[in-house]
């Protein structure tokens, strides 16, 4: 029974040392940054703002009640008071004391509609806010995959620097191996070992360009800049973009989405501004509870207890031209609204052609690279032979190694290029 307690502890543990040494996908990036990053908070927050603004009393539908409560007091030096029968009421340092209380309602019954419009003006600022959440998480989507695959390519560049670092170590071996026996001049193992220095300063620029992605990609997941993490050793995608399914998607991008909304704000501007000219109609009605005291006063004190009820009527008649103001601003802000549609569309249309063009071209490139990069270590092996039994000079393996070198840097940069076009592609579609 101890026997198999240990080897489920033994199990238990090794399966977290797997967990915490497998690689982060990029998904789980994503989501850490999704649920973690303080812009997605700040943006969730507005739509609880919008939401809670969003309700019938905020937009003018309900009544409000309010309780008033006023007591005078006052102190005349001198008071005389005379009577239609001629009689003559005096009174020096006499006391006043008048309170009131009152419950009051004021209930807007009619203004034009007006609190109609304002109520949609909410629903569509709460909706305004949703499509900026959506807006916020694929920026911020985009953001978090490009810094990840930046880490990634630059691992990738690491493993070529690395792979040449040990072919300039072969061939500083062979160099020296070569001057050691007289067979070969002292500047082929300098030149070596300069060409070798060299690339290990370039692994060191890439091992900090490395980390440095790594701070930015444990930023914008909300992390401690320096969390370790351990990521693929590879960039792939199996993605090929569809130029007419990505224009179609482009009415789904959560940016155009968010113009929309706006124009349909704008435009509830407008209908709001014009009931203003309208007639406004309020129901008042209110409890009082008046007394009077009178020290120097035919009548000592009164006392009253009643209800009120009454109709108000606001009708605009001169506003100095302030309420056309306000329908003309409205009407502009529409046009504004509706030109921003149009220009984004057209940003959209061509960031998707650019992408498209651009993520061919790498495609084509691509295929090229790989070329290249057999057809250089093909060359480089052949030029390490001939400089190992002494037919070439260490020119003929530094101009190889360099052509191989220059052909992985630039394999990586396009493999890189490319996930940042899928990425900028589905990001323009509206489709991360």
């Amino acid at each position: 029974m101890k026997y198999n307690i240990s080897i489920l502890f033994l199990w238990m543990a090794f399966q977290g040392l797997v967990a915490q040494n497998a690689p982060l996908s990029a998904e789980e990036a994503v989501s850490i940054a999704l649920e973690n990053n303080y812009n997605i908070k700040i943006t969730r927050s507005d739509i609880e703002i919008a939401a809670l603004n969003n309700t019938r009393a905020n937009a003018g539908m309900l009544p409000t009640v309010n309780l008033v409560v006023n007591e005078t007091a006052n102190v005349n030096a001198f008071q005389e008071l005379r009577l239609a029968d001629g009689r003559t009421i005096g009174a020096v340092g006499a006391f006043n004391n008048n309170a009131n209380a009152a419950v009051q309602l004021n209930w807007t019954l009619f203004d034009g509609k007006r609190m109609y419009i304002v109520k949609d003006r909410f629903s569509q600022q709460e909706l305004l806010a949703q499509h900026q959440l959506k807006v916020a998480v694929q920026n911020t989507t985009a953001a978090v995959l490009e810094t990840y695959y930046g880490v990634v390519g630059s691992q990738l560049q690491e493993r070529a620097i690395q792979e040449v670092i040990a072919l300039n170590e072969e061939r500083l071996r062979i160099a020296e191996a070569r001057l050691a026996a007289g067979f070969a001049a002292q500047t082929d193992a300098l030149q070596a070992k300069i060409d070798l220095n060299q690339r290990k300063g370039d692994l060191i620029s890439q091992q900090n360009m490395t980390a440095t992605n790594r701070r930015n990609l444990n930023l914008l997941m909300a992390r401690v800049p320096d969390t370790p993490m351990t990521l693929p050793t590879a960039i792939t995608s199996t993605y090929k973009p569809d130029r007419a399914a990505l224009i179609q998607q482009l009415e789904s991008n959560p940016a155009m989405l968010s113009l929309l909304t706006a124009v349909d704000i704008a435009q509830l501007n407008v209908a709001e501004t014009k009931t203003l000219w309208k007639p406004r109609i309020n129901g008042i009605g209110q409890a009082n509870l008046v007394r009077t005291d009178n020290a120097a006063n035919f009548i000592l004190n009164n006392t009253q207890i009643g209800v009120s009820a009454g109709v108000q009527l606001v009708m605009p008649l001169y506003t100095g031209g302030n309420l056309r103001r306000q329908q003309d601003i409205a009407t502009v802000a529409v046009r504004q609204a509706e030109m921003r549609i149009n220009d984004q569309k057209m940003i959209l249309e061509s960031a998707l052609a650019n992408q498209i063009a651009f993520f061919e071209t790498q495609s084509q490139i691509l295929a090229l690279e790989d070329e290249n990069i057999r057809i250089a270590r093909e060359n480089l092996m052949v030029s390490t032979e001939r400089f190992r039994v002494g037919t070439t000079n260490g020119l003929e393996p530094q101009i190889a190694q360099n052509s191989l070198e220059q052909a992985l840097a630039r394999k990586n940069q396009v493999l890189f290029n490319l996930k940042s076009a899928e990425i900028r592609l589905k990001l323009a579609a509206g489709a991360l």
